[in-house]
C-alpha cells in the first residue's frame, strides 16, 4: 500500500527550497509513495513536476482580492480546513512562516505532520522574541521538524527546545541534472574574459552582497586581475547598482539577474563564493561541488557540513576582513585553486540524488512506524 504524502509550499517557482522539493518529489519511488504538492496560488508546473505526482492549489488566480481573502482565512486558521480536501499519511509544511502557519492548522488527526526549516530562523527575523511567541503553538502541532543542516537544528532546539523531534536531512540535490545542464552555452551576450568569480542568490540582506563588492574592490585595488558575476533578483538590486557605480568597478561586476539554469555560469567561473550572513545548507554551494569548483565562503550555517574544516573549500570568519583575506590567498596562490579544485570534485561525488532521496524516504518510513 502506498504512502500518501503531502507536501505545502507556498510556490514551487524561484530557487532554494521551492527546488529541493522539486528534486525531492520529481525523484521519490512512485510504486511506494503517492504524493501530492499543493501551493497557495495556482501555478504552471508542467515543466517543474513529474506526471505522477498530483498537483492541487488553494486560490485560482493571485489578484488583490484573493490576496485579502488569502490573508482572511490564513488568520481565521481555515486555509486547510476550505483548501486542503484529502486524506494523507504524512502532511509537510515544506517552508517556514506561512506554510507551517497553515498547516499547523490541519484537521486530519491521523496524518503525521512535519515542518521543514531551511534556515536559522534566529537571523531571519528582525524580532526573536516575537517571532517565537508566534510561532511556537504552530511548531507544538507538528510531529517531527526537519532541518536541513546540523546548524539549523542547534538553531531550531536554541528557540524552541526539543520538543518536538527534529532531525536533520539533507537538502536534494539532482546531481546528473546538474552536470547535464552546465553542458549547454552561456547566453550569446556573456563571455569570460579573465579569472571569474561567481555568486548566486537573491539580491536580499542575507546574501550580504554588499560585503562581496567591498572585497571585489580593495581586492582590485591590490591589483588582483578577475571579473565578478552575480546571478539573482531582488529587493536590493538598486542598492546594489549603486555600490557597483560608487566604487567605480562596473567594467569588472555583471549583475547577471536571474537565470533559471545557473551551472554554465558555475561551470564557467573560476571560484564560487558566498558573502552571507546566514545559509542554512546553501544549494550553491553542494552545486558548485557537484561541477568541482573551488569555494570561498564565509561561516554562515552548514558549511562545515559541505567542506570539513576547510578540507574542501576555504571557511572565513564571518566578516569583512575575514572573507577579503579568503578570497586574497585563494586568487594569490595557484596552487591552492588547483588543490581545492581537485577536493571539491571529490567532495561533490558525494552528493548523489539517489543517496539524498533515499535518507529522505527511508525518514518518511520510520515516522510511520
Amino acid at each position: 500500500m502506498k504512502i500518501k504524502i503531502l507536501f505545502y509550499i507556498d510556490t514551487l517557482t524561484g530557487g532554494g527550497a521551492e527546488k529541493v522539493l522539486r528534486n525531492l518529489v520529481n525523484s521519490m519511488d512512485y510504486d511506494k509513495f503517492d504524493i501530492t504538492v499543493q501551493t497557495t496560488y495556482k501555478e504552471e508546473v508542467s515543466e517543474l513536476l513529474n506526471n505522477e505526482i498530483r498537483y492541487k492549489y488553494c486560490y485560482k488566480k493571485k489578484n488583490a482580492v484573493s490576496d485579502v481573502i488569502f490573508r482572511a482565512e490564513a488568520a481565521a486558521g481555515l486555509v486547510y480546513p476550505l483548501h486542503i480536501k484529502d486524506d494523507y499519511d504524512i502532511e509537510v509544511a515544506y517552508l517556514e512562516a506561512a506554510s507551517t502557519k497553515i498547516m499547523a492548522g490541519s484537521t486530519n488527526k491521523k496524518a503525521k505532520k512535519l515542518a521543514w526549516v531551511h534556515c536559522n530562523l534566529e537571523k531571519n527575523t528582525d524580532d526573536i522574541r516575537k517571532y517565537v511567541a508566534k510561532t511556537r503553538a504552530w511548531y507544538q502541532k507538528f510531529d517531527r521538524v526537519i532541518c536541513v543542516s546540523k546548524n539549523v537544528l542547534v538553531s531550531f532546539q536554541e528557540l524552541f527546545g526539543k520538543t518536538p523531534t527534529s532531525d536533520i536531512i539533507y537538502n536534494t540535490v539532482d546531481d546528473n541534472e546538474i552536470t547535464q545542464k552546465a553542458a549547454y552555452d552561456l547566453p550569446y551576450d556573456i563571455k569570460k574574459e579573465r579569472l571569474t568569480l561567481l555568486a548566486v542568490g537573491r539580491l536580499s540582506p542575507p546574501k550580504n552582497y554588499p560585503r562581496l563588492l567591498k572585497a571585489t574592490k580593495r581586492l582590485l585595488d591590490e591589483g588582483f586581475d578577475f571579473d565578478l558575476w552575480i546571478l539573482g533578483e531582488g529587493s536590493l538590486r538598486g542598492e546594489i547598482e549603486n555600490q557597483i557605480e560608487d566604487y567605480n568597478i562596473k567594467n569588472r561586476v555583471k549583475l547577471l539577474g536571474f537565470h533559471e539554469n545557473p551551472y554554465p555560469f558555475i561551470k564557467t567561473a573560476d571560484i564560487s563564493v558566498c558573502s552571507s550572513d546566514y545559509e542554512g545548507l546553501s544549494t550553491f554551494v553542494t552545486e558548485s561541488l557537484i561541477l568541482g569548483k573551488p569555494i570561498v565562503t564565509t561561516d554562515c550555517g552548514g558549511m562545515d557540513e559541505l567542506l570539513g574544516e576547510n578540507e574542501y573549500g576555504i571557511i572565513t570568519e564571518n566578516n569583512d576582513e575575514a572573507f577579503i583575506d579568503g578570497l586574497r590567498r585563494m586568487l594569490g596562490n595557484p596552487q591552492l585553486l588547483d588543490e581545492y579544485t581537485k577536493k571539491a570534485k571529490a567532495r561533490g561525488q558525494q552528493f548523489s540524488k539517489e543517496r539524498l532521496t533515499h535518507e529522505t524516504e527511508n525518514l518518511f518510513y520510520n515516522i510511520l512506524k
